[in-house]
């Protein structure tokens, strides 16, 4: 099997045209790979972060309620 790898750049008009002298004629096999180009949405993110319950508050929360000495 032969293998030949080629860095090229896509046209707006969608086409490419390579030249392989060196390659015999016959059929070929042609993969193109190409990296995603991944953007998110804001909900996107805002739905990895994780959540956490702490249970319901029952009372107001005060700063003498933190610090026992604050008073």
């Amino acid at each position: 099997m032969l293998v030949k790898k080629f860095k090229i750049k896509i046209g707006d008009d969608k086409k490419i045209i390579i030249h392989v002298p060196d390659i015999p004629a016959g059929e070929a096999e042609l993969i193109i790979l190409k990296e995603d180009e991944c953007y998110m949405t804001s909900n996107e993110i805002l739905s990895q972060i994780p959540r956490h319950r702490a249970g319901k508050v029952l009372n107001t929360l005060r700063r003498e309620d933190i610090y026992t000495n604050a008073r």
